[in-house]
């Protein structure tokens, strides 16, 4: 099996669709942002990712809903699409403090 057909059958696991799906979820903040730069969109996606992938079970937990593939799945979306306002609100406070200590 070529590298494309492994990662083509590595997003069918379970660990891979919670990436999927919380990329998603950060590629819907970005569409959703008044900011459409591609570099954004990127970041989006990847923060999304990592967020969503990390923090679906806090999602799961705070709705109150049963660990099911198809609720996995959608937590996983919420948290990615929660977590790119996260990371867009860390990048905010990183870029105003090295434009602080540039102007000083």
């Amino acid at each position: 099996m070529d590298g494309c057909g492994l990662a083509l059958c590595a997003l069918g696991v379970e660990g891979g669709r919670t990436v999927v799906a919380s990329a998603f979820g950060g590629l819907t903040r970005w569409v959703a942002s008044d900011r459409r730069r591609l570099r954004d969109a990127a970041v989006a996606v990847g923060g999304g990712a990592v967020a969503g992938h990390y923090l679906w079970p806090m999602v799961l937990w705070a709705v109150g809903m049963e660990e099911t593939p198809h609720s996995i799945a959608m937590a996983a979306y919420v948290a990615g699409t929660l977590g790119m306002s996260g990371v867009r609100t860390f990048a905010a406070i990183f870029e105003a403090r090295a434009q602080r200590l540039r102007d000083a």
